[in-house]
């Protein structure tokens, strides 16, 4: 290709075929932007990516022909049938992307010409923007950062036409770019108005992927949970944190049993709480994960709603909306409380029902013990006191169980997992008369010490029972307490020993801990300070700034300024950066020389040296020729001389320039 084909005018872009170099980047830049989502993409059309990106590098070796024209249509109508086939809809997050995706594949076995090339870097720009619909974390964020500046390299390599230019020019020249961009980001990050709600409210539907608890409950199915290290939020207390044995978080509550799984009962919004506090409440600000649902955590039990939320007759704090972006929301808690004493008789009915045909040792049992004790808490403490000296084992591994699950695991296998303790003791109470259900939610957490605040994870899921005596209302009985005690006081890792380690940090190795505390202390300032920087969290920022920015029209009016004023602080850079060099003193010197001869008519011209100059003013007869000459020796000297201008020189250069009057 000659130059004039390199440069051709923009009128004739779409016949400009790109070099080999160019569609090898392309396809480099559409790979390191897409393969992230890899994992949220079905297999088939992961396999039609590296199947097209191939297809068009051995295209561009002249190893395969060209795709006929009139095989893309059919082809392009298969795709689209094929994600609807997988998700039953071509719109919403995970099929839009998938969609995407699969045109962009067809898209680079049409591609021709240099504008065919464009297109697909404009397309990989678009990703970028796509992968923060899955997660928003600071490792996605360093990452689409990085591609910005492979997708800005590769667009550079389209544009200059010159292969010659090394590639780590081309990504310094990408990276200057995305750098002085940054500041236009952070000033139109902290001053554009925020509408209400999350920054990254994106999207209403489920985030797949997703882990946490859900709203019924059976035998394994918190266990399995538990092997899950994700956070399942944070928190940060006013006051001193209160003690492992009382750190129950609250969430799903289940009275309704089916003889095998328990799960929720619908139950009305309260309109006043009605409880008797038996101490001071606890204040503290939970940063909520998103889980898909609509449950809030805090601590057992809460005394406090926040917007847009609702508490049950169940004492389970709901949200109106469900919780597909990250939450942070300050809640207030009594741990010592009496609750439920005007609960309905129709519900303590509900709780007191089971099914007859199934387990009937487990009845049998429950009954026995209504004939033996008179007080529930007589039954109560038979029961725990059972679990407690018996050969009963707290393991994430319990035996398969069919049939009549609870009679297996009380009477025969005796080994299970917390909702294994919670469910058969729940039934153990029905069978006895007393009104019980079982309550899902989070025990305990570990303390980060580099930001103060509490990790809850995915495997503190617990589930306990709460049993309603009357005069006493709903009493928290954890039966799991009784079992393993480490579990409740000091957390999984001391509970379980060697069966599942590496829940906690701080069990860890002392250095490799002091990282990941300081690595989630980053994740949690990240959450605080850019992913919930929402409408009441900006306005607190800007006046806490005290510059007198009070509300969204002193937002516009400072988001004018300071975008002008960036802007010509950069056209004042590039301005004073492209001025010419302050020539040296010894050149100023000779300038005003050359100005005082031109008056009488003595100008050099340009392709004259100094030695033929001289011997035209010599011709001329001029009457200071003379020291003319030594003028121009010296200035020779200084200019091309090996040490260089030397103070002494320059003055006797000026002297002898100062007397040419």
């Amino acid at each position: 290709m000659n130059r004039a084909e390199k440069t051709l005018p923009f009128r004739r872009i779409s016949h400009e075929i790109p070099s080999r170099d160019a569609v090898f980047a392309v396809c480099f830049c559409y790979l390191f932007a897409i393969v992230p989502h890899f994992v949220n993409l079905p297999g088939w059309v992961i396999a039609l990516v590296l199947v097209a990106i191939g297809w068009r590098c051995l295209q561009n070796v002249g190893r395969l022909g060209e795709l006929p024209k009139w095989l893309l249509i059919p082809l392009v109508l298969v795709g689209g049938l094929g994600v609807f086939a997988e998700y039953w809809t071509i719109v919403g997050r995970d099929a839009g992307l998938a969609l995407l995706t699969v045109m962009t594949s067809f898209k680079f076995l049409e591609s021709r010409s240099h504008r065919d090339m464009l297109i697909l870097v404009f397309l990989s720009y678009f990703l970028i923007a796509t992968h923060f619909l899955f997660s928003q974390s600071i490792f996605t964020a360093t990452l689409m950062l990085i591609t910005l500046v492979v997708i800005t390299a590769t667009l550079i390599t389209l544009n200059q036409r010159d292969d010659t230019v090394p590639l780590h020019e081309r990504l310094r020249a990408s990276a200057r770019l995305v750098g002085l961009s940054i500041p236009l980001m952070l000033i139109l990050f902290v001053l554009v108005p925020r509408v209400p709600g999350p920054l990254w409210g994106l999207t209403n539907e489920q985030r797949g992927g997703i882990t946490g608890l859900s709203d019924h409950m059976s035998p394994g199915q918190i266990s399995n949970l538990i092997r899950s290290n994700k956070v399942a939020f944070r928190v940060e207390f006013t006051d001193d944190v209160p003690p492992q044995s009382q750190l129950y978080w609250r969430g799903p509550v289940m009275p309704m049993y089916s003889g095998y799984r328990w799960s929720q009962a619908p139950r009305k919004a309260l309109d006043v709480l009605r409880m008797r506090v038996l101490d001071s409440p606890v204040e503290y600000t939970v940063t909520l994960e998103p889980h898909g649902e609509h449950w809030l955590l805090a601590l057992d039990v809460p005394t406090r709603l926040i917007d847009d939320s609702v508490m049950t007759q169940d004492f389970q704090l709901i949200s109106k909306q469900k919780i597909n972006d990250l939450v942070r929301y300050t809640m207030e808690s009594r741990l010592a409380y009496r609750i439920g004493l005007d609960e309905t008789p129709n519900y303590l009915d509900m709780t007191r029902q089971y099914p007859e045909q199934q387990n009937p040792r487990t009845i049998e049992f429950g009954r026995s013990l209504a004939a033996q004790y008179r007080q529930p808490d007589e039954i109560i403490q038979h029961v725990l006191q059972m679990f407690n000296r018996q050969e009963y084992v707290y393991t994430l591994e319990p035996p398969a169980l069919r049939g009549d699950t609870v009679d297996q695991f009380l009477f025969e296998t005796r080994r299970g997992f917390c909702e294994h303790y919670a469910g058969s003791f729940a039934l153990i109470m029905r069978a006895a008369g007393l009104p019980a259900r079982v309550v899902t939610g989070y025990q305990g957490g570990e303390f980060n010490r580099v930001g103060n605040y509490l990790i809850v994870r995915q495997s503190d899921a617990h589930a306990w029972t709460e049993v309603w005596i009357e005069d006493r209302g709903w009493i928290r009985v954890d039966p799991t307490a009784a079992v393993s005690p480490s579990r409740i006081e000091q957390g999984l890792d001391d509970a379980l020993g060697s069966e599942e380690a590496g829940f906690r940090i701080q069990n860890r190795n002392p250095l490799f801990g002091n990282l990941l505390y300081s690595w989630d202390n980053l994740q949690h300032s990240w959450n605080d300070w850019v992913l919930n920087y929402d409408q009441r969290r900006q306005m607190q920022f800007l006046q806490n700034l005290e510059i007198g920015i009070d509300n969204w029209s002193d937002m516009v009016f400072a988001l004018v300024i300071l975008i002008v004023s960036i802007t010509g602080l950069f056209w004042a850079i590039v301005w004073y950066r492209e001025l010419p060099p302050r020539p040296a003193a010894c050149e100023i010197l000779f300038r005003r020389l050359m100005k005082k001869l031109a008056r009488h008519g003595l100008t050099r011209r340009p392709s004259e040296d100094s030695r033929a100059f001289l011997a035209r003013v010599a011709a001329s007869g001029y009457a200071e020729r003379r020291r003319l000459a030594r003028i121009v020796d010296l200035y020779n000297r200084i200019k091309y001389g090996r040490d260089g201008p030397s103070d002494a020189a320059l003055a006797d250069l000026r002297r002898l320039v100062n007397t040419i009057r």
